[in-house]
């Protein structure tokens, strides 16, 4: 295989990076971002909005997640999205990693156990297959509350990592518009 062959395979193009996977990885960088940067106020407004929007049954289970994961003085007191998201803010303020955790597995009885295959019923059946984080992620990032906290998100770490082609400010307050190169690459 040539190098170009090879350097092709590592770095996306633009042509591969449209559709419903490339909207769905930029919702879940933009709701990153905002896990990281957005106010208490936001957060608040932003999650009780995606709680809002899940089924009930998986708001069920994500307050039974909350309720079992959090010390008893933050536990939510109901399924409410209003609760669960004063709840999430907890969650998140002690772990950063909390809430894309639990939202990927907001069933799930342990994040420290892997699953085994075979009580699995069909083909279909994956370890994330109750993932709801690109649901929540599409209802955070289309929040009018996130509206102005997106604003950031172009210029953002988390930008830069979906898509290369984001540019990403560097310390001394100048734009570095050029990607780094991929992972294990050697001139």
């Amino acid at each position: 295989m040539s190098l170009r062959g090879s350097l092709r395979r590592m770095i996306r193009h633009e042509s591969e990076e449209s559709g419903p996977d490339a909207e769905a990885a930029l919702d879940v960088g933009r709701y990153k971002y905002l896990l990281r940067v957005a106010s208490p106020r936001v957060f608040d407004a932003v999650h009780a909005e995606v709680f809002a929007q899940l089924p009930v049954d998986t708001r069920d289970a994500v307050y039974r997640r909350l309720c079992r994961d959090l010390p008893e003085e933050h536990r939510p007191t109901s399924p409410d999205p209003t609760e669960l998201a004063r709840a999430a803010g907890w969650a998140q303020d002690d772990d950063p990693a909390y809430l894309l955790r639990m939202f990927r597995r907001p069933g799930d009885q342990s994040d420290d156990k892997p699953h085994s295959g075979s009580h699995m019923q069909g083909a279909d059946t994956t370890l994330y297959a109750a993932s709801v984080l690109s649901a929540a992620a599409r209802t955070a990032a289309a929040s009018p509350a996130a509206a102005e906290t997106l604003l950031g998100f172009d210029t953002s770490l988390e930008a830069a990592q979906v898509n290369p082609n984001f540019s990403v400010r560097r310390s001394d307050g100048g734009v570095d518009r050029t990607p780094p190169p991929p992972a294990g690459w050697a001139p």
